[in-house]
Parts: C-alpha cells; sequence; structure tokens
C-alpha cells in the first residue's frame, strides 16, 4: 500500500514554546511528516506577534485535543506535563487507536513518551524530536527500558494487523516475566533474533505471521497463537457495468475464504481502466479500505504467463482475462514478481482472481 504521511499536532503556550514548537515542526516536515503548529494563549489578544505562523486555539485546549485524536497520528505538548494530562484523559481510548502523545520541556531538554508508545509509535517519535532538539528521550515503556522484544512495535513497524489484541498483552508479558515465545512465519523475517523468541518451536505463548485463516502450522489446538497478518493479497476483479457492489463483496469473501486468505490481507483492488469509475469497484475498494488500481489493457498484455482467455472479454476490452493479469500486475507493483494465489473464478457473474505480492519482515 502506498505511504502514508504522518500528521503531527504541535500546541505551545508561551512565545519560548512558539519558537521551540516552530523549530520542530519544520525539522519534522523535513523527515516527511506533515505539520500543524498550534498555540493557546489564557487571551489569544495579549499574542504579542500574530506573525508566528501558528494556528491559534480558540476553544479549550482538552477540547482541541479531542479534535486531534481524530485527525492527528501524533500530539506533542510544548509546555506542563499536567496541561497534557488533563487535555487528553477524556479522549483515551486504548494503544492500538489512539494517537501518540508526548510532552516537551520549553527549555527542549526533555521529550517524554506519554501515550501510545509502541502502537502509536510515541516512543519513535520522541527519540527523534530529542534527536532534533539535543534533548533527553524519556521512554517508559516496560520493553524498551528492559531491552526486550515488543510485539506490538513488531507489528506496527512491519504493519501487521493483529488478531487479538488481548493475547498480544498477554505475549508482552510473558516476556517481561523471563518467558518463551514460538515464532512461526510464513516469510522471511530479517534481523537479529531476540533471545525471547524460539523459531518453529511452540511455547505457551506464540505468533505466526501469515496471511491464511486455516489451523496453526502445527496440529493440535490454537490456544496461544496471535495471528500477524501482512497486507499482501491482490484482488483482481472483472465484471458487468452497474455490477452492485454487494455482490462484488459477497464474490471477494467467497473467494478469500474458499483460498485460505484473511480479509484483512487484502492490501489492493485491480482491474482494467475501462472500469476506473464503476461504482461498486470504488464502494467495495473504499469500504476495504485498500488501494484500488486500474491497468490499460497494453499493460495487462504484458503480465507473463498463461491465463483462461476469453475471446469475448478480449473484444470488449482488448485483452482476454482481466481479472488474473490485474492481480499478478498489482501483486508486482513493489518491483518483485507476485505469485498466483487462484487463477480466474467465476462468482455470481463476477470473475475474480488472487496474487500475493513478495513480503519479508524485520524484527
Amino acid at each position: 500500500m502506498e505511504d502514508k504521511k504522518l500528521k503531527v499536532a504541535l500546541v505551545s503556550f508561551t512565545d519560548r514554546g512558539g519558537r521551540l514548537n516552530q523549530r520542530l515542526a519544520k525539522e519534522l516536515e523535513r523527515k516527511g511528516y506533515v505539520c500543524a503548529g498550534y498555540e493557546k494563549r489564557s487571551r489569544q489578544k495579549d499574542r504579542p506577534d500574530m506573525g508566528q505562523g501558528l494556528l491559534a486555539v480558540e476553544e479549550s485546549v482538552s477540547q482541541w485535543a479531542g479534535r486531534r485524536f481524530m485527525d492527528a497520528d501524533h500530539i506533542v505538548f510544548v509546555g506542563a506535563m499536567g496541561i497534557a494530562v488533563r487535555s487528553i484523559a477524556p479522549w483515551i481510548g486504548d494503544k492500538w487507536t489512539d494517537p501518540s502523545v508526548a510532552v516537551i520541556d520549553e527549555a527542549g531538554r526533555f521529550v517524554i513518551s506519554v501515550l501510545s508508545g509502541h502502537a502509536g509509535g510515541g516512543n519513535d517519535l520522541a527519540a527523534e524530536a530529542a534527536g532534533i532538539l539535543g534533548a533527553v528521550p524519556v521512554i517508559t515503556t516496560a520493553t524498551d527500558i528492559n531491552q526486550l522484544f515488543a510485539v506490538d512495535v513488531f507489528a506496527v513497524k512491519n504493519a501487521l494487523w493483529v488478531t487479538d489484541k488481548a493475547l498480544a498483552r498477554e505475549i508482552s508479558g510473558e516476556v517481561l516475566s523471563g518467558g518463551k515465545v514460538g515464532v512461526f512465519s510464513d516469510y522471511p523475517l530479517e534481523g537479529p533474533r531476540p533471545g525471547e523468541l524460539t523459531w518453529e518451536k511452540r511455547q505457551k505463548r506464540n505468533f505466526w505471521v501469515t496471511r491464511r485463516r486455516g489451523s496453526c502450522p502445527w496440529k493440535g489446538p490454537e490456544e496461544g497463537v496471535l495471528k500477524l497478518v501482512p497486507k499482501v493479497v491482490h484482488v483482481g476483479i472483472g465484471c458487468r457495468k452497474d455490477t452492485p457492489e454487494g455482490v462484488l463483496e459477497e464474490a471477494l469473501f467467497q473467494a478469500l475464504e474458499r483460498w485460505d486468505c484473511v480479509l484483512e490481507s487484502v492490501v489492493a483492488i485491480a482491474t482494467i481502466d475501462l472500469k476506473k469509475q464503476e461504482p461498486g469497484l470504488l464502494g467495495l475498494a473504499r469500504g476495504l479500505g485498500t488501494c484500488f488500481r486500474t491497468y490499460k489493457a497494453r499493460e495487462l498484455a504484458e503480465v507473463e504467463g498463461e491465463f483462461q482467455e476469453s475471446s469475448f472479454v478480449a473484444q470488449v476490452t482488448g485483452i482476454g482475462n482481466v481479472c488474473e493479469r490485474a492481480a499478478l500486475k498489482s501483486a508486482g507493483e513493489n518491483g518483485a514478481r507476485g505469485k498466483r494465489i487462484c487463477g480466474k473464478q467465476v462468482i455470481s457473474g463476477v470473475t475474480i482472481a488472487l496474487a500475493e505480492e513478495t513480503w519479508k519482515g524485520t524484527l
């Protein structure tokens, strides 16, 4: 999936804090973040410099924080910890969905990761901000201070869907208590192997990197096995004009179930450019939160392999097979050749094919 630029909202309360706010926002922008700097004064008319480039917070800081919980990935308070804690308290949900929150003192000496340090990327942002300011990053998460493997960090770093958040917490607890966690993966995992993990050896608690719906890679109960799902499945679709979104969705669900793919593993819907304005396909991709890719007939013709060709489809579109070629073309967007999971399937009048992109994770 295309990289998403992370949004950072920064808020300060004094002239000194405002200068740090601007400096940090500018440097984070250079590193690829999208930053918005805000300023809250007890009385906005007391602002001595309206040209600072900071947006005025006209509402309460807590109301402002509530809005940022909806539209920002990271929130940075330049000021007192107490202001930050009181402001975010009404909006805190859970670490998997909340934005990260950090606090920086006005002198720029300490950057404290307060909320969503792992899943929200707060610890990484705190370290990055500290590097910019020459400050000390303050990280308090247990796996970090003990230099232990954190499954939630691993999942976020590799864009893996976590199937059971409670079990993820149990795995972290197992690591912190000195236990071993079993690792199983259908894909290569690069990097140093932490001593807390065992490879292809079942433990009390385990995780499995897979796009499969089916049972574990060993015979026996699945209890204690956390599935971490990469977005690797590309769906090629061909359909008649104005095919309802519901029909397309049901065809997709059937294909995924039949070919042992978790829905959350789908990264893209692909088809021919003649269908680029097809409402059902656009709605399907939007509903799944996936990419929607279309290709010209000549681009699909360049895809190598043997395909189930249709003379009727060739007459209409200029290419005898849309779904298989589109799935493989999309799966190869990262530069590596994708592989077929299944060839052309006809389900409720919809032609559908699945392909898997080459993927590897980093520990």
